[in-house]
């Protein structure tokens, strides 16, 4: 997955499934943790995975808040921390706290990644959880970690539920981030949405289908391009071929459920991430009659002169015309 789609499916919701977590998504997740940033790489962070049936699960269930038992039908729990002594000190500031939080970011991006649902938690009394796993008095517990499969809202209680349903919120970023010294906004300028997302239909042929009765996956990219080529035609004005002079260097799909013959599809696209010489389309197939999402896609295009055989900037007539499309 994208490292900004990453960003936005992570969240903290409290509805697990029952269904096992797999044992080498675990491990994956331990693995991104590992190669985590640390400082004078001394790499401090230890981790407790507690399974659905460990001996001291019991014992960590009973450690939890009250207003955390949702997380005992979590398949996985993750204890994680560190021991002062094996971190970096720097004049008189501890690093292991610190680095600990950065491996517990990798460990949980890596779990989104693989479609799980993970929620770290700092409700939890340290008394019975050190008891239950046998940490060291020196070892300084940072958080556990519920991991697991979504599972239904309707599974918990009104309380809780109340609290999944609210809306992802955060704070303008020049209330968090400063320019040149404490207390100068960093003024946000990039336009989290695009002001007008391009749109255009697509025609579905018999041809494109395969032996499992469902367009080929193959084709999406043909697709793609067509909505590539239409937004060139219709929001940049180019009436030939010639006139486009950007090149396809990349191309990322992630197919959702499959496009039938019957499906009504969609390609919604806009512009990001535009830099020196080139800039990104975030593009959706869809069904307008119902919103399903069938693929989210990145391409990645190059502003190529073909006359020199070189990279070319990107130019000031481009950046006007797909000003409106630009966010994100």
């Amino acid at each position: 997955m994208e490292f900004h789609r990453l960003i936005a499916a992570r969240r903290s919701l409290r509805a697990f499934s029952r269904r096992p977590v797999e044992a080498e998504k675990i491990e994956r997740m331990l693995e991104a943790a590992r190669w985590s940033p640390s400082c004078a790489n001394r790499q401090p962070w230890r981790f407790v995975v507690v399974g659905a049936d460990a001996p001291s699960r019991a014992a960590v269930e009973e450690a939890l808040d009250a207003g955390n038992a949702w997380a005992k039908r979590a398949p996985v729990l993750i204890a994680a921390g560190a021991r002062r002594e094996d971190a970096a000190v720097v004049e008189s500031r501890d690093y292991f706290l610190l680095d600990t939080g950065l491996a517990l970011m990798s460990l949980l991006y890596r779990a989104v990644d693989q479609g799980l649902l993970v929620h770290p938690m700092a409700g939890w009394k340290e008394g019975p959880l050190r008891a239950a796993l046998g940490l060291p008095e020196d070892f300084t517990p940072a958080a556990v970690v519920a991991v697991g499969y979504p599972g239904k809202i309707g599974d918990l209680d009104e309380a809780t539920r109340k609290k999944d349903e609210k809306p992802r919120a955060r704070k303008p970023l020049e209330e968090v981030a400063f320019r040149s010294r404490w207390g100068e906004p960093f003024e946000a300028t990039l336009p989290s949405l695009p002001a007008k997302v391009y749109e255009t239909e697509l025609q579905l042929r018999f041809g494109d289908t395969d032996a499992m009765g469902h367009v080929n996956n193959a084709k999406v990219v043909t697709y793609l391009e067509l909505g590539r080529m239409r937004f060139f035609a219709d929001v940049l004005g180019a009436e030939r071929v010639e006139d486009i002079r950007f090149i396809l260097a990349e191309v990322s799909c992630r197919y959702r459920i499959p496009i039938l013959l019957h499906d009504r599809v969609f390609v919604r696209m806009h512009v990001t991430d535009v830099n020196r010489s080139s800039f990104r389309f975030r593009c959706d197939l869809y069904d307008p009659r119902d919103g399903r999402v069938f693929v989210e896609a990145e391409t990645v295009q190059v502003m190529y002169d073909y006359t020199t055989g070189r990279v070319a900037p990107v130019d000031a007539d481009f950046l006007a015309r797909a000003r409106d499309y630009i966010g994100g």
